[in-house]
């Protein structure tokens, strides 16, 4: 059986689309200097001359960290990581499609994020044939396995977000399987996850130990070790997961910055907290931006910038879970009465009204920059923040969880030393004994927003994970009235831990529906 034209038109349009993508990042990023991302060379961006100098084949890789992923940052991942879990709400039709467990075929975010994925692992390929294919003599091995390693690397990650989000998905890996003669059926999970883990090594031992400042954000040995060890202890391989994040932890480049709310700030993009980031520039076209500030800021003057709009809002239950005392609590949601000397600073700071600024009374703090006035990179639907995906606090968290293990509890030293370095700085008193549920509520409250609990609750046990979902408030205040919940509780079946395959997907190549084949690791 062969896919239709229809799919092979559309594959083959995708890759045209990558090359076009490259060159137009490399064109806009011409008249800057202040990162990686603005280091295009000022001579031919003809893809088949292109790849002469080690400056060209380095800018090559560059669009991998930002355009690809555009919609997969856009509303996908807080969609799935935070409203589908139940930190986030939202009443736009397609979002609360998530809060309420009915996300459809044709959900436009999740075909988006879809569509996204597959976008970064086709420019991927495509960047990896143009190694093997155009470059010249001339460039420097290190330098074009440095490049390769981030093409892997990437590739790698896309994966592992669309294993965990939709179960078997097709591995696409080669250039010829973007023809008429290509049949394209689902892969197994667990081909999926080796094939993952193949790129991830691969990375590993072609990426540099550390970059230059210039390079900074770009893919390094403890960003492919990071994400290594979260996709063991994702497969629930404890010992090779504590073995990947010790040789983060041990590598002394990275560290937690002093205060939370730091490591969401412009300023600090890059710091030694970041480990793996994708990469925004501001003001510079469509699809090259972070536009997270225009979806959390839950008001426009926050933003002054005709965005602002409390598109995704701190669910109910997310706010009940805080401990008392917890300093991340104000970093990350605003509450009638919070005090921001940093935003609206022409008017000296800005204290949120006592009647709330949403149907759930609080906004979200997290991944808002504010205005001009406080960061001149701030655009309509658009700042230069990076988004994380992954940081050292999280490397700290996977350990202490690798060490646990499938045991009850665990009073290891150096799992306790982990966790408690992360509760230290939210000023916390330190645990003397850890529980999964406590790493669970800690990964929780730290990294809200980022797009992860979602994927902690579809890793654990089923029935549990069931239990916690099924008593979460996702409803709102009536009124601003604390006192007065319009509730909602939603109980999710087993079949809502997979999204489905996108409908438009599935119409173009129903191969799709088939049942998963394994994958040829010898083709």
């Amino acid at each position: 059986m062969l896919n239709s034209k229809s799919t092979c038109l559309r594959q083959k349009i995708t890759i045209m689309k990558n090359k076009i993508i490259i060159i137009f990042l490399l064109f806009l990023s011409a008249s800057c200097s202040e990162s990686f991302l603005d280091n295009a060379p000022e001579d031919s961006l003809v893809v088949d001359n292109y790849y002469n100098t080690n400056e060209q084949v380095m800018s090559a890789g560059s669009p991998l960290y930002g355009y690809p992923w555009f919609y997969f940052n856009e509303k996908f991942l807080i969609c799935v990581g935070d409203n589908y879990s139940g930190n986030s709400t939202g009443t736009y039709s397609d979002i609360a499609q998530f809060t309420l467990f009915s996300v459809n075929q044709g959900n436009q975010f999740a075909t988006e994020g879809w569509d996204a994925l597959y976008n970064v692992i086709g420019t991927a390929n495509t960047l990896l044939h143009n190694l093997d294919t155009k470059v010249s003599a001339d460039v420097d091995e290190e330098v074009i396995e440095a490049v390769r390693g981030e093409a892997y690397f990437m590739r790698a990650t896309a994966y592992f977000y669309l294993v965990r989000t939709w179960g078997a998905v097709p591995i696409i890996h080669d250039m010829s399987q973007y023809n008429a003669e290509a049949d394209v059926y689902r892969n197994t999970v667990e081909d999926i996850y080796t094939f993952i883990l193949n790129d991830y090594n691969n990375a590993v031992s072609r990426v540099p130990v550390q970059r230059a400042d210039s390079d900074a954000g770009r893919v390094i040995q403890s960003a492919c070790n990071a994400m290594m060890a979260k996709v063991y202890l994702t497969l629930k391989d404890y010992t090779n997961a504590k073995a990947k994040a010790e040789l983060v932890i041990n590598s002394g480049i990275h560290g937690l910055l002093d205060n939370y709310g730091d490591v969401f700030h412009p300023r600090n993009n890059n710091s030694r907290e970041s480990i793996f980031a994708l990469q925004w520039v501001a003001n510079q076209g469509w699809g090259t931006q972070n536009v997270s500030q225009a979806y959390l800021a839950a008001s426009p003057k926050l933003t002054n910038a005709g965005d602002g709009w409390g598109t995704f809002q701190p669910s109910i239950d997310f706010q009940n879970a805080y401990e008392a005392g917890d300093l991340r609590r104000h970093e990350t949601i605003m509450e009638p009465g919070d005090f921001y000397p940093d935003l609206v600073t022409s008017e000296g700071g800005y204290t949120v009204p006592s009647a709330g600024m949403t149907s759930t009374i609080a906004g979200w703090r997290k991944y808002v920059v504010g205005s001009k006035d406080e960061w001149a990179d701030v655009g309509f639907m658009s700042t230069n923040l990076n988004t994380n995906i992954m940081r050292y606090a999280e490397v700290l968290l996977i350990h202490a969880e690798a060490i646990l293990g499938s045991s009850a509890s665990t009073t290891d030293s150096k799992a306790l030393e982990s966790f408690n370095a992360v509760r230290k700085r939210a000023g916390l008193a330190n645990k003397a004994s850890l529980t999964f549920d406590d790493i669970l509520q800690e990964r929780r409250m730290e990294l809200a927003v980022e797009g992860k609990y979602w994927y902690d609750l579809a890793r654990m046990d089923r029935t549990k994970a069931l239990a916690i979902l099924s008593n979460q408030e996702r409803g709102d205040y009536n009124d601003g009235d604390y006192n007065d919940i319009i509730t909602r509780k939603v109980t999710p079946s087993a079949g809502d831990f997979l999204l489905p395959i996108p409908g438009s997907e599935a119409d173009l190549n129903p191969l799709l529906l088939e049942e998963p084949v394994p994958f040829d690791f010898n083709n």
